[in-house]
């Protein structure tokens, strides 16, 4: 049974963290962690890491509009999930800068 769960919740006032994920039998199949940013009256989405192209990465979301993709070494997509959740609630301060 295919399962999908998302959620949102600041950090603090100028940073929350966007989550879905979606499990088939008690596995993580895809996810989508997103740290978003308050700046100058909009949230921006600033890193996110995710499964769109089949494998566990990070997006670094640059001001310019240009990313800088990363694999993540991970055996598994919730190994990621867990991951990606705890570096963006740890180091979301120096996302933000």
């Amino acid at each position: 049974m295919v399962q999908e769960t998302s959620f949102r919740f600041l950090l603090e006032r100028e940073a929350a963290l966007r989550v879905r994920f979606t499990r088939d039998r008690g596995q993580v199949i895809a996810f989508v962690v997103q740290l978003e940013c308050w700046i100058d009256e909009h949230w921006y989405p600033v890193v996110r890491y995710d499964t769109a192209h089949g494998f566990a990465h990070c997006d670094v979301l640059k001001p310019d509009g240009s990313q800088e993709k990363q694999a993540m070494p991970v055996r598994d997509f919730g190994e990621a999930l867990i991951y990606a959740q705890n570096d963006l609630r740890t180091n979301f301060h120096r996302y933000c800068e």
